[in-house]
């Protein structure tokens, strides 16, 4: 959902940074490359409009369970007798009827996640993440937030590992995310600015380079779990870095590319 805000003189179509799609940006001076100091961004990011549908079975109900509430709800809407209701039950071609109506509609679920690869990260030493740091791996703009929280802090040191690569198959929130990698989730930021490092200058790589997000789950330095992500910015060559609450109520858009220990 696109939503346009006005900056004078420019005049900019903008997506939420989080739930945004790529696009183009006028070209700006100073070490922020994506923004300049005197411009802002909402960092909320749009929620899909809430669907009206038949509930599904869930981990409260058993299976079949829905099915069985909507041929209550029919026998009850034809006001058939006991009798009547157990003519109908006991009737041939019921059992198949069902079958058939399983067999029609059944359909696989896609998955959340597709691994489309690995990387081998050599080990990272301890460090403070710093502005020099930051310039060094190419990195133009960082988000407030991400300042906050990782900017002049400690980074654990991490052994020789693989990271996993994978692609987000269909919209999603963290909570999903975080569920289906389990104890996999958690990188850490010296290992995400190697990655990124690696491709300062967008060149060809592990990380995706088309705008879209490369997300990886990062705890800060009080422990806190965080949806860090970097996207390469086409326009300026640099890449902008972004971190927010595992809580946000954004979606991240099928597409984008979703980091884990491997």
């Amino acid at each position: 959902m696109i939503k346009k805000i006005n900056i004078a003189p420019l005049h900019l179509n903008l997506i939420s940074s989080r739930s945004q799609k790529p696009f183009v940006l006028p070209r700006v001076s100073g070490y922020d490359c994506y923004f300049g100091s005197k411009h802002t961004l909402s960092k909320k990011g749009m929620t899909p409009m809430s669907k009206t549908s038949i509930p599904s079975v869930t981990s409260r109900d058993s299976k079949g369970l829905k099915f069985l509430e909507v041929v209550s709800a029919a026998y009850n809407k034809a006001a058939l007798t006991e009798d009547e209701a157990q003519r109908v039950n006991e009737a041939r071609g019921l059992s198949d009827l069902i079958a058939n109506h399983i067999a029609k509609h059944r359909h696989p679920i896609p998955p959340l996640l597709r691994r489309v690869g690995s990387v081998k990260i050599p080990a990272v030493d301890e460090l403070v993440l710093t502005e020099q740091i930051l310039q060094e791996a190419n990195i133009g703009y960082a988000w407030p937030d991400f300042k906050r929280y990782f900017l002049g802090k400690k980074c654990p040191a991490s052994v020789a590992t693989s990271i996993a690569c994978h692609n987000l198959e269909k919209d999603s929130l963290d909570a999903p995310i975080l569920q289906e990698f389990g104890d996999k989730a958690e990188i850490t930021m010296g290992q995400f600015i190697w990655l990124i490092r690696q491709q300062s200058h967008g060149q060809a790589g592990n990380l995706i380079i088309n705008g879209y997000a490369n997300i990886a789950y990062i705890k800060d330095e009080k422990g806190v779990l965080w949806a860090v992500n970097a996207r390469w910015y086409s326009d300026r060559r640099c890449w902008r870095v972004f971190a927010y609450s595992v809580e946000h109520p954004s979606w991240w858009f099928a597409g984008f590319q979703v980091l884990s220990s491997d």
